[in-house]
């Protein structure tokens, strides 16, 4: 007895609990899943650091430089140039989407606080930083006119040389950080102030490169014809320092201090350069940049010279611990870049040279935006102080100079478009390759190649790193490169007449100052209608300068595009230089726009009772608008013979059965412009019945009857069925729609819950058994004590 009363409730226990665990299976599948997301972001500083042209860092503050009261994208001033401000955060990243390629991007704004604004939408901005233009969501940054910061980032040549003044900090004047971009181009002349956000085309004005970036030009920079670039920050990888290890070891002695890691490191870099083919002079400036010249904790603790795993989020904890400093340089240039930044195939892969964030090693290694461009700031330091060897040593060209279509090219055997394709470019604007000719052959340049190839060169490999600088080249087509630095000896390099330097105690003159501008000469239009938009042709404005001279900046103003109102009396015309801003007033005349009423047809009768063959003349009529072409037509009709013709006559069909009719008007020359008339059928005395009788000979008519012309018609409906009511417009189609049942539980279709998709007739049947395991067991227990 006691093996049956368990068996029972045991049963019933199972039943149950099988039927709950039913019922909450679908609420736990239902929850999310969350990933723990890796933080990949490398930067070899364990906190914000400053540089200037000598490559000497210093740490810098890291805390968020919010500019108050920020105009936002739309409360700017009409013309008035606008800047992002990406230091709105501590240490920390902000990310982006590139435009074109839509390839997500990163930065970290206490690096490089300023980008230029390039427009909004969809909830981001659009901006360009460090070579890339990108679109960042609003939250993350601000946008505030170019007078509400003290200082944006500028160019200026200085003994010499080119120099990158960068800003960390707009809230506050001047640079954190100033960078040797080499030798300043002849175009570029000292005493000036230029401005660029992507290293290659400059400007005096920053509207005028607001207007340029816009346009997707550079027509209106100093060099449009002659793009610069500094020669070590786009110098592939896949080159050879001249130095030795001695000559490396002894410059770098002289600079680091006597416990740096970086001391003695010449041979580690000379042998791995020519293992993995990975310039070793260019490692050099890497290492100094991110290890602070081998004194940074990283590279002191772990011999980590280049921040290698050394995340954003807990730099100093993540960072890779090495054996020796020897171990540190091997794997870099054989794990991270041979096998890594330089293996096409990598998702790291933007072109094998340092950089910006828009090609090269620095769109993924460092959310420093300026990283690539301080490596080579130290390397000019160095390749200066050895002898200058390694300046201009090879010929470089470059695909798509002006970011556009961002074309993947292929890289081929050999000279001619069916060889085999050994790897793509990818879509990075601004590619730069290391060409081993001077000039193409048959259309193409022999290249050095940036992937390892196998021995016959019909491949690329990753296994192991190893390259070989004669054996490994390949070939790219003339017709998508652009040359851009061509290979000088040193004597050629000796026989250029430097610069001569400012020095103390010389008679430099002050840099003029913009102090107003006027009109001269007014626009040729001054009065407008309500909706248009101002036009500047035939005005013509001067600016007045702090030394007494005026030029004329009519084609250099910027003023507002938008629709004119009738409020509006008056309009500024601005126009910028440095970061001063001037303005006049241009009087206007806004008249009212004309009122255009919409056209409007009617048609009379517009309600007429017929009998089938009688006709029936309508009359169309049109308002604010002359009368054109019209066309008729009938809806709803069942008969052939029912027809209305070009001047508005219906004439029903003696066998039309349908209960109304639509006469519809419209202009011919606009289908949109309708009238309609309604028509009821009246039916003849020998169709109408009333009563039972009426109903029993209706109902032995056939449910559809041939016509003459051999069309079905549907059973006209029954006088007493309720009509629906018509609605002016409305196309009749000469059946009514049934109804539909509506399912009295409208949370349950075929036994399964709308909201939450159980099946409720299982759970029925799991409870049914349930309580019946229930029954039975205390029928069980009763019968035995019975």
């Amino acid at each position: 007895m006691r093996k049956g009363k368990l068996l029972a409730w045991g049963l019933a226990f199972c039943l149950g609990v099988s039927g709950v665990w039913y019922f909450s299976d679908s609420a736990l599948a239902a929850e999310p899943q969350t990933d723990k997301l890796q933080n990949e972001y490398v930067s070899g500083q364990d906190h914000i650091t400053s540089m200037d042209d000598e490559g000497n860092i210093t740490d810098a503050d890291s805390s968020a430089k919010l500019i108050e009261n920020p105009a936002g994208p739309k409360k700017t001033r009409s013309g008035e140039p606008q800047v992002v401000n990406f230091r709105t955060k501590n240490n920390e990243i902000t990310e982006f989407i590139e435009q074109e390629t839509a390839n997500p991007g990163y930065t970290n704004g206490a690096y490089g606080a300023d980008a230029v604004y390039l427009g909004s939408a969809n909830g981001k901005y659009k901006f360009m930083l460090s070579g890339v233009v990108g679109w960042v969501k609003e939250d993350e940054v601000q946008v505030v006119n170019l007078s509400q910061v003290k200082a944006v980032s500028c160019y200026e040549v200085k003994d010499g040389k080119l120099l990158h003044h960068i800003v960390q900090d707009m809230t506050t004047p001047g640079y954190a950080t100033s960078l040797n971009n080499g030798p300043a181009p002849s175009y570029l002349e000292p005493g000036t102030v230029y401005y660029s956000y992507d290293g290659h085309y400059f400007y005096t004005h920053y509207g005028v490169m607001v207007q340029d970036y816009r346009a997707d030009q550079r027509t209106n920079s100093v060099n449009p014809q002659e793009a610069y670039y500094n020669y070590f920050q786009y110098l592939p990888m896949r080159s050879k320092s001249a130095y030795t290890a001695e000559e490396l070891n002894k410059a770098l002695d002289t600079i680091v201090k006597p416990d740096s890691k970086m001391k003695s490191i010449g041979e580690a870099l000379v042998k791995n350069q020519n293992t993995y083919g990975v310039q070793g002079l260019l490692m050099a400036g890497i290492a100094a940049n991110e290890s602070n010249w081998g004194k940074s904790s990283i590279s002191q603790k772990k011999n980590n010279l280049f921040g290698l795993n050394a995340t954003d989020a807990a730099p100093g904890e993540n960072a890779s611990q090495y054996s020796s400093v020897e171990a540190c340089i091997k794997d870099f240039a054989k794990g991270w870049i041979s096998e890594g930044y330089l293996y096409p195939e990598d998702y790291r892969y933007h072109g094998g040279f340092l950089g910006n964030k828009a090609s090269g090693l620095n769109v993924k290694y460092a959310s420093d935006p300026y990283w690539g461009e301080k490596a080579a700031n130290i390397v000019w330091r160095l390749d200066s102080a050895m002898g200058e060897k390694d300046a201009n040593a090879h010929t470089l060209a470059v695909k798509e100079m002006i970011p556009g279509k961002h074309l993947s090219v292929n890289v081929r055997k050999e000279r001619n478009a069916s060889s085999t394709r050994l790897y793509k470019t990818g879509k990075a604007a601004n590619y730069v390759v290391l060409l081993r000719e001077e000039e193409p052959q048959e259309g193409f340049y022999e290249i050095q190649s940036d992937a390892v190839l196998d021995k016959g060169r019909n491949t690329v490999v990753k296994k192991n790193g190893a390259y070989h600088f004669d054996a490994m080249y390949a070939y790219m087509s003339a017709d998508y490169l652009t040359v851009v630095s061509t290979k000088q000896t040193g004597e050629e390099q000796q026989e250029q007449p430097p610069q001569k330097p400012e020095t103390e105690g010389e008679n430099i003159p002050a840099e003029k100052t913009l102090d107003s501008i006027k009109i001269v000469n007014p626009p040729v239009k001054t009065v407008y209608t309500e909706g248009e938009a101002f036009e500047a042709e035939g005005i013509k404005v001067m600016a007045k300068w702090s030394d007494g001279t005026e030029n004329d900046i009519s084609t250099e103003i910027m003023y507002s595009q938008k629709p004119l109102q009738l409020s509006d009396t008056e309009l500024r015309i601005q126009y910028t230089y440095g970061v001063v801003t001037k303005e006049t007033i241009q009087k206007i005349t806004v008249s009212p726009k004309e009122e255009i009423k919409p056209a409007a047809l009617f048609v009379t009768p517009d309600t007429v009772e017929l009998k089938p063959g009688e006709s029936q003349q309508f009359q169309a009529e049109i308002k604010n608008q002359e009368m054109s072409e019209l066309l008729w037509e009938v809806l709803g009709k069942q008969s052939a013979q029912t027809v209305v013709d070009s001047n508005g006559k219906l004439t029903l069909g003696q066998d039309e059965t349908a209960d109304k009719l639509l006469v519809r008007v419209s202009l011919k020359a606009d289908a949109s412009i309708t009238a309609d008339a309604m028509i009821t059928l009246m039916k003849s005395p020998e169709l109408e019945g009333s009563g039972e009788d009426s109903r029993v000979e209706n109902s032995e008519v056939p449910q559809q009857e041939q016509t003459e012309t051999g069309e079905e018609t549907p059973e006209a409906p029954r006088s007493e069925e309720s009509k629906e009511p018509y609605v002016k417009g409305q196309k009749i189609e000469g059946q009514k729609a049934e109804k539909q049942s509506v399912q009295k539980d409208s949370e349950k279709v075929n036994g399964r819950s709308v909201k939450t998709g159980d099946n409720l007739q299982t759970g029925f049947w799991i409870l049914l058994l349930s309580v019946s395991g229930l029954i039975g067991a205390g029928a069980y227990q009763s019968r035995k004590k019975k």
